[in-house]
């Protein structure tokens, strides 16, 4: 091979590295209450150096159960967990290779903290990096971890990240335009969830209205409510259904799988590829391949489920 050829070839390569170098996310799962500065940056076999984490922000305040958390940040992932009935803390840490680097990140950010009559606030602006900062320092991972009592209201929204709640009674809404929505235990008058770009997971979700939507990614939900609404453009949806009320379920592309009591009442409409109802469920009506029209034991709240091409399958409760 010509080594003017060579030489060429090999700085290409190199280019394209650097374009497809990673963003480096702090996950939720990954945190910490030990101090400022977890390790620090050492080396790897290859020369490259390891992440470090450092606390960038503690602050902490009284407050009173039944208040608000109104978060807003630009880039970061948030977890909220609940803790003592009278009090309320906010921790910010970043992750970086490069913790100077990771330091200015958190200084654009420009985090105002702080209680306004019953409402704790978390605001950041987004760090506005460019292309080829995120590719020379290899990203930034920015967690904010918050706690307040376990009656509280949220109010929670960022740009790109996931958000992670833990066991909260109260009004819950909660939004990212880019990340996974997993949540503990959510109980309360209303729960509003959206992502335009992520999964959504519940453990348990408990009100008498609940609202959930993804653009592209999958719903793994357990609920109990008068009205749950859960659209995917892009994604299969699977609903442990606790207690009788009305249900609309809508995926453009994907599979739509309700599991409930044989005992549940329900005017059930489905629409979708293929329809399976598990022999233990009795359905009064017309049932085919494609779509089913019927009652569950005399009847009750609707319940609607519909999909452009996959399959819709009604199955025993699993729990």
């Amino acid at each position: 091979m010509d080594v003017e050829y060579r030489w060429t070839l090999l700085g290409l390569c190199a280019m394209t590295v650097a374009l497809v170098a990673p963003k480096i996310d702090l996950k939720p799962g990954q945190r910490s209450s030990s101090g400022h500065r977890e390790h620090s940056a050492s080396p790897t076999k290859d020369g490259q150096a390891q992440e470090s984490r450092e606390l960038m922000l503690d602050r902490s305040f009284d407050v009173t159960a039944g208040g608000m958390l109104s978060v807003n940040v630009g880039d970061g992932d948030v977890e909220v967990r609940s803790g003592s009935a009278g009090s309320a803390a906010v921790k910010v840490y970043v992750q970086a290779r490069d913790m100077d680097w990771g330091r200015e990140v958190f200084e654009r950010m420009q985090f105002a903290v702080g209680v306004e009559g019953d409402r704790v606030t978390v605001r950041a602006r987004d760090a506005n990096m460019r292309d080829y900062e995120w590719r020379e320092q290899r990203g930034v991972g920015v967690l904010v971890q918050i706690t307040v009592p376990e009656t509280f209201n949220l109010d929670v929204r960022t740009a790109d990240g996931d958000v992670d709640i833990g066991r909260v009674d109260g009004r819950v809404d909660i939004r990212t335009s880019d990340g996974d929505i997993v949540v503990g235990e959510l109980r309360g008058p209303e729960v509003s969830i959206e992502t335009s770009d992520g999964d959504v997971t519940a453990e348990s979700l408990r009100a008498e209205r609940i609202t959930v939507r993804t653009s592209d990614g999958d719903v793994n939900l357990s609920v109990s409510g008068n009205d749950t609404r859960i659209t995917t453009g892009d994604g299969d949806i699977s609903l442990d259904l606790l207690t009788e009320g009305e249900v609309a379920l809508h995926t453009g592309d994907g599979d739509i799988t309700v599991y409930a009591s044989p005992a549940l009442r329900a005017d059930l409409e489905l629409h979708g590829g293929d329809v399976h109802v598990q022999s233990e469920i009795q359905i009064v009506g017309r049932i085919d391949r494609s779509g089913a029209r019927g009652q569950l034991n005399g009847g009750g709240p609707l319940l609607v489920a519909r999909t452009g091409d996959g399959t819709i399958s009604i199955r025993e409760a699993r729990r």
